[in-house]
């Protein structure tokens, strides 16, 4: 850590992670409330609030790239403006990857802390942006995510359950298949790199690599759920799609970048 760049990035990780609690916080009291009273209809309030995150998100990453802190990569995300009733799964490399994600689409929910909705900070922010809390019943989480995609709405998945280690491959659970060929949906693919790690699973935000980490999304494949209903057995399809996304990120993340 003698290298004062090094300190820097440290001191700029702690602080981007403050950011996003105290952010997040300042618009729970102010801005969102306020959207919320002058947006008497849920579907627009949720439209409104999804875009000034998505917005902010953008501002947040483009913030952390010019600063140094990291450089911060999107490729290929002209190809996500379309989405609708789609299931966006992505590896999971670094903490920073839900909010490179909502960074790149204009509109997207996700499953996240049920403890939010009891937070009086937060809960204007996860309610009004109708995301979907992890702590409800199997059954009843299932039915809110195939709700989301039938209204047309994309819903953002991480199949790996949690941050990959670095050095693994992706394992996949296969919940993310099941709901795909329940709903059904089609799929967006989007693999995510951090390179050196940085904010990955079991590491200390303030130990930076000795290099800048480059964190890099790539808007992948768009996978068509027809060719894997042609198996009448629906347990069989999804692990056919299981088996072949992990086979998709295994290739991806060892082939050269594509452009950025």
């Amino acid at each position: 850590m003698a290298d004062p760049r090094r300190w820097w990035r440290a001191i700029g990780v702690g602080l981007f992670l403050a950011i996003i609690g105290l952010g997040g916080t300042l618009l729970a009291l102010t801005l969102f409330p306020l959207i919320g009273w002058l947006s008497r209809d849920p579907a627009a309030r949720r439209r409104r609030i999804q875009g000034v995150l998505h917005r902010l998100f953008r501002l947040y990453c483009r913030a952390i790239d010019r600063l140094g802190i990291a450089d911060v990569e999107f490729a290929g995300i002209e190809r996500l403006g379309d989405l609708s009733g789609t299931l966006i799964v992505a590896n999971h490399p670094s903490l920073l990857d839900v909010v490179m994600i909502m960074a790149a689409v204009p509109r997207v929910q996700c499953v996240v802390k049920g403890g939010l909705w009891s937070n009086p900070f937060f809960r204007f922010t996860v309610e009004g942006a109708g995301y979907l809390r992890n702590d409800l019943p199997p059954e009843q989480l299932v039915e809110s995510c195939l709700g989301v995609l039938r209204d047309g709405g994309c819903l953002i998945l991480f199949p790996e359950g949690t941050r990959t280690p670095p050095g693994t491959l992706p394992r996949l659970q296969r919940g993310f298949a099941h709901l795909a060929t329940l709903a059904p949906c089609d799929l967006q693919v989007i693999t995510l790199r951090a390179d050196p790690p940085l904010l990955s699973k079991g590491q200390t935000w303030w130990r930076v690599p000795e290099r800048r980490t480059r964190f890099r999304l790539e808007v992948d494949e768009r996978i068509t759920i027809e060719r894997f209903l042609a198996e009448p057995r629906r347990p069989v399809a999804a692990r056919r799609l299981t088996t072949y996304l992990e086979a998709l990120f295994a290739a991806r993340l060892a082939a050269p970048e594509s452009g950025r």
